[in-house]
C-alpha cells in the first residue's frame, strides 16, 4: 500500500479510476494511457474521461489534506470543457488548488499529453465538511 492508498476509502483496485487506468503520480498530478475502450465515435477521447481525471485528481489531493483533521471531501462542481482532440498516446493531468475556502476548495485542472497543449481544462470545486458520526 502506498501512503496515498491509505487515505482512499474504497480500495483502489475497486475503483472507478482503475476502470478507465488512472495512475497517481501524485496526489494532484495523474496519467492516463489512451486506449480503444476511452474513444467516442469520433475516434477521440469521450469528454466524461476528462472530467473523472479532474474530479479524481482534485478530490484526492483535497483528501490528503483535510481527511487527517477529520474533515470529509467530496465532489461539489466539476466544469471540464475539451478543447483539444486526442486519439492516442498518454494524458496526463495537473490540479492546482486555487483557494482554500472553510467550507469549499477550488481547483484548477490541466489535461493534456505530457508537456504539450492542454486537450481539457477544468474548474472544480470540493466540498470540505466535518465528519458525521
Amino acid at each position: 500500500m502506498t501512503d496515498l492508498e491509505r487515505h482512499f476509502v474504497v480500495p483502489f483496485e475497486r475503483s472507478f479510476d482503475t476502470h478507465y487506468g488512472l495512475e497517481y503520480l501524485e496526489p494532484a498530478r495523474g496519467r492516463v494511457t489512451v486506449g480503444p475502450a476511452l474513444l467516442g465515435a469520433n475516434g477521440t477521447v469521450q469528454s466524461g474521461v476528462y472530467a473523472a481525471i479532474a474530479e479524481s485528481l482534485a478530490s484526492t489531493a483535497t483528501a490528503v489534506e483535510v481527511v487527517p483533521a477529520g474533515l470529509v471531501p467530496f465532489g461539489l462542481n466539476n466544469s471540464t470543457q475539451v478543447v483539444g482532440e486526442v486519439r492516442d498516446g498518454v494524458l496526463e493531468g495537473v490540479a492546482r488548488c486555487r483557494a482554500r475556502g472553510e467550507g469549499e476548495w477550488l481547483w484548477d485542472v490541466e489535461i493534456g499529453p505530457p508537456g504539450g497543449v492542454p486537450a481539457a481544462i477544468a474548474t472544480v470545486v470540493i466540498a470540505v465538511r466535518g465528519k458525521r458520526v
